[in-house]
């Protein structure tokens, strides 16, 4: 069985036109509430053996965290960056337990298309989903959000 967690980056800076929207910054408050994201995560998903992020610095400071709580590194790739399609990631990934972080609406289409589902849905900043492979079918197992993954820290 393969297991695959979509997490959405954390709260960070609003857009400007002064900064690059790649090089956005998690805000203060963002950064706290990742670590403590990442700590309930571990718990809720253990079995991680790898972490692929997008190259936005926000979303690589939220993997920053997790990665420290797996004690894995973190792998960069450019398909998890905003409005890229990362479905040929999902299928190249070597690993069985793997974490996307990633972006909306990004993450929300990815996980519809592999789920084969219709439905309006948008993760929260820090939420995640958690889809199970099972042969050549994917089915949403949950869907948490920041709220629930640092009470389960």
């Amino acid at each position: 069985m393969k297991f695959l967690v979509l997490l959405r980056h954390g709260i960070a800076e609003e857009p400007s036109a002064q900064k690059n929207d790649l090089d956005r910054e998690l805000t203060a408050e963002g950064r706290r509430r990742m670590e403590a994201i990442a700590a309930g995560l571990a718990r809720v998903f253990p079995e991680a053996e790898a972490i692929y992020c997008s190259p936005a610095v926000r979303a690589i400071q939220t993997a920053e965290p997790v990665a420290k709580e797996y004690g894995l590194k973190i792998e960069k790739n450019d398909a998890l960056a905003p409005g890229r399609s990362s479905r040929k990631l999902v299928d190249d990934v070597a690993v069985d337990y793997a974490i996307f972080v990633g972006h909306e609406p990004t993450l929300s289409k990815l996980m519809l298309d592999l789920t084969n589902t219709r439905a309006e849905i948008e993760l929260k900043k820090g939420g995640c989903y958690g889809i199970a492979f099972d042969g050549g079918s994917a089915r949403l197992e949950w869907m948490l959000s920041p709220r629930v993954l640092r009470r389960l820290r």
